[in-house]
């Protein structure tokens, strides 16, 4: 063992109570609440958006395939449902469920009230499993398609506005040439959270929509694509670096580290179904102001991260000198029995090192408790119509953990080397003298 870690283990563990030791448990409070704060807020943000966007796919899927169309609207044209890549999925690889849907616009109406509504058509291939979670009172369109043809399932934020109960009967008038009005019968009340789609649409049978259409049964308004669990969006990393330098990256470049595997899949997609003549848009496209948002709470984690490293970063500095002026004396001791400003300096820097990795490990406790009660218990609550969720969510990712521990320890301890180099300064014969 070298002398200074041997003399870093001597004073480490053997602190008098003073004003030292009062700054040491500072220091170390400032480092644990550093990285707890790191750890929580990290988990918090990256749990958030994975549960929005998983919110978002388990109702639209990842990728919509229809006819191309120059604008945004409920009024489709229709397209031929036995395509091949509905026919056979499995040429798709990274396609998990296909399922034909169509759209129309109406306006619901009950004896007392009326809103504007949009009809999603579903049929027997809809994933009743993903949207079983949402669906809060009530049930399933039934499987007997005379039966769903008269069943809606409309979202909790509809119900309350238009005050309605399971088992309400209500109609709704589609435009068109002259108003067709058609009856329904309340199933089932779903909620996504995401109040914007929320209040905006209703699940009925595809059926309702190709005879007001005048479609037959083997045409549909286009497909919904689920793509396979994986990882569908940029590291983190990734995310991180184009969120600090991307203003300084050419286009090029930019565009070639932005790229998400999402895009890169869609693409993929539509080159294998080109002949079909359909267009292909991810959810992500559709919908681009939800995902912005999501995205610059990247910054937001950014920003944390850098406080926080800053305030363990500047709490060691001034740990470190208050060290060196107490253990002056020491230092002249040590230089008059020949220790270099080099090995002098190692010491203090160890022992800083030490207090750093017992901040760590404090926070580390701390912040990984905090966030698995979070995560079984829900203590914290969130106002769902700001925020889409009611419970703020955890996702710990222990990897990613032990980087935020990593980068801790390496910057606090770079951050060190420039002020121990007052101790160069420090001549023995009147460090030896010092009280």
């Amino acid at each position: 063992m070298n002398f200074q870690l041997f003399i870093v283990r001597k004073i480490a563990f053997n602190l008098k109570k003073g004003f030292s030791s009062f700054i040491i448990k500072i220091a170390l409070g400032a480092v644990a609440i550093s990285i707890a704060t790191m750890i929580i807020s990290t988990s918090l943000i990256n749990g958030f958006q994975k549960e929005i966007r998983a919110k978002i796919f388990g109702f639209w899927a990842h990728v919509n395939i229809a006819p191309y169309s120059l604008t945004k609207s409920y009024e489709e044209t229709g397209v031929y449902k036995n395509q091949d890549f509905y026919l056979h999925p499995n040429k798709i690889k990274e396609a998990k469920h296909i399922q034909a849907t169509a759209f129309k616009a109406g306006l619901l109406k009950t004896k007392t009230n009326f809103d504007g509504i949009v009809l999603k058509g579903i049929g027997s291939d809809f994933d009743t499993v993903t949207f079983k979670q949402y669906l809060k009172a009530g049930e399933m369109l039934s499987s007997d398609s005379n039966k769903s043809y008269a069943q809606l399932i409309v979202s909790t934020t509809t119900a309350k506005r238009m005050k309605l109960q399971l088992g309400d009967k209500v109609s709704v008038n589609f435009m068109g040439k002259q108003v067709r009005a058609r009856a329904f019968k309340i199933c089932g009340f779903y909620e996504t959270g995401l109040e914007e789609f929320d209040k905006q649409f209703a699940l009925s049978s595809i059926a309702v929509i190709q005879d007001l259409n005048n479609w037959g049964r083997d045409t549909v308004g286009g497909f919904e694509v689920y793509l396979k669990e994986q990882n569908l969006f940029r590291s983190r990393i990734n995310d991180y670096f184009l969120t600090l330098f991307g203003s300084l990256l050419s286009k090029d470049t930019y565009d070639a580290l932005s790229a998400e595997p999402l895009d890169e899949i869609a693409d993929d997609i539509f080159y294998r179904i080109a002949d079909s003549g359909l267009d292909l848009q991810t959810i992500k496209y559709q919908n681009p102001g939800i995902f912005d948002w999501l995205e610059l709470q990247t910054m937001n984690e950014i920003i944390i991260l850098i406080l926080m490293i800053l305030v363990a970063a500047i709490n060691m500095i001034t740990t470190l000198l208050i060290l060196i002026l107490e253990r002056t004396n020491m230092i002249g001791i040590l230089k008059a029995l020949g220790s270099n400003n080099a090995g002098v300096r190692k010491i203090f820097v160890y022992y800083a090192v030490v207090i750093i990795g017992g901040g760590l490990l404090i926070g580390n406790v701390l912040g990984i408790s905090l966030c698995l009660i979070q995560s079984h218990f829900g203590v914290i609550k969130l106002p769902q119509e700001s925020y889409y969720i009611s419970t703020a969510p955890i996702d710990l990712n222990y990897a990613w953990i032990a980087v935020l521990n990593i980068a801790t320890l390496l910057v606090c301890t770079l951050f060190l080397i420039f002020p121990s180099r007052i101790i160069s300064g420090i001549s023995p014969v009147k460090a030896i003298r010092f009280d």
